[in-house]
């Protein structure tokens, strides 16, 4: 136990002592200011720990990941996407077909909190959604899609205080050849996962893939060849609601599923339920 003990301290010691290397660093290229503008309710630290953690601690690498993540958040104005609706981020004033179309094709939305105090994502890719059927139907282009994970991504970690990880659930119940076969499909989806390596490292706590139908075997080859090992490691692969319901049951209630798959939670996107939470409208007094 105290041999135990002693490893644990020495890495601690270690994880602090690159922390503090990497603010030194990040200040002597005048980024601080850009790194307290984008980083939410998480403390600094947190954030420069959780992008160590994801390059084994080596600093240079991990500078330079946050030195680009940091530009890119700059470049996309990923705080105004962070502060819109989903109904905003699909251009739903301009093109509110386009926008409906995408929630009926894709419902999702957040279930509420794990027994960790994790927010869960559900995330239904099934056969009528595919990056080509939203462009030529909806009007939604790849990038719109793409920028629309962002916003997920971006309202869940405010969900969670900008802090800690989370938990996501993708259904692939009705998934097709059609779906996979898709080159355009096949973008926006490795365009999802480079984004989430890059910009969001160490959020995901658990992933869990369930009703996956034997079509998808192949492509989930591809998709790991994508992800390094610790975010494997943190992914079940599920065919049948007999494998995926106890290895769910570990982490939340099953009764915060989606009501389509047993559970109580009623989908909903006007308003979204990630959208931001409307600030109170200030009172005035009667003297004013």
């Amino acid at each position: 136990r105290s041999l135990y003990n002693s490893l644990e301290a020495a890495a601690k010691e270690k994880e602090e002592a690159a922390t503090k290397e990497l603010y030194k660093l990040l200040g002597e290229k005048g980024m601080i200011d850009l790194l307290n503008k984008h980083r939410g309710e998480e403390p600094a630290d947190e954030l420069l720990q959780r992008f160590l953690r994801s390059r084994n601690l080596k600093v240079p690498v991990t500078l330079k990941m946050i030195v680009e993540d940091l530009q890119w958040r700059e470049e996309k104005d990923v705080l105004k996407i962070r502060n819109s609706t989903a109904s905003e981020m699909l251009k739903g004033e301009s093109n509110p077909a386009g926008r409906d179309l995408h929630h009926k094709l894709f419902p999702h939305g957040m279930l509420g909190y794990d027994k960790q105090g994790r927010a869960i994502v559900y995330k239904w890719w099934s056969k009528p959604f595919n990056a080509s059927t939203m462009e030529k139907e909806g009007g939604i282009t790849l990038q719109d899609l793409i920028n629309y994970n962002i916003w997920t991504m971006e309202r869940t970690a405010a969900a969670n205080k900008h802090k800690g990880q989370w938990v996501y659930i993708i259904d692939l119940q009705g998934l097709a050849m059609s779906n996979i076969a898709s080159s355009r499909h096949v973008s926006y989806c490795r365009a999802l996962a480079d984004a989430d390596a890059a910009h969001f490292p160490e959020r995901l706590g658990r992933l869990f893939i369930i009703n996956a139908p034997g079509v998808f075997a192949g492509f989930w080859k591809l998709v790991q060849s994508w992800l390094d090992q610790k975010t494997r490691e943190k992914i079940g692969l599920f065919s049948t609601p007999e494998t995926w319901k106890p290895a769910v049951q570990e982490v939340m209630e099953l009764s915060q599923l989606p009501k389509h798959l047993g559970g109580d939670v009623e989908l909903s996107y006007l308003p979204h339920s990630l959208d931001p939470q409307p600030q109170p409208a200030q009172q005035t007094s009667a003297a004013e």
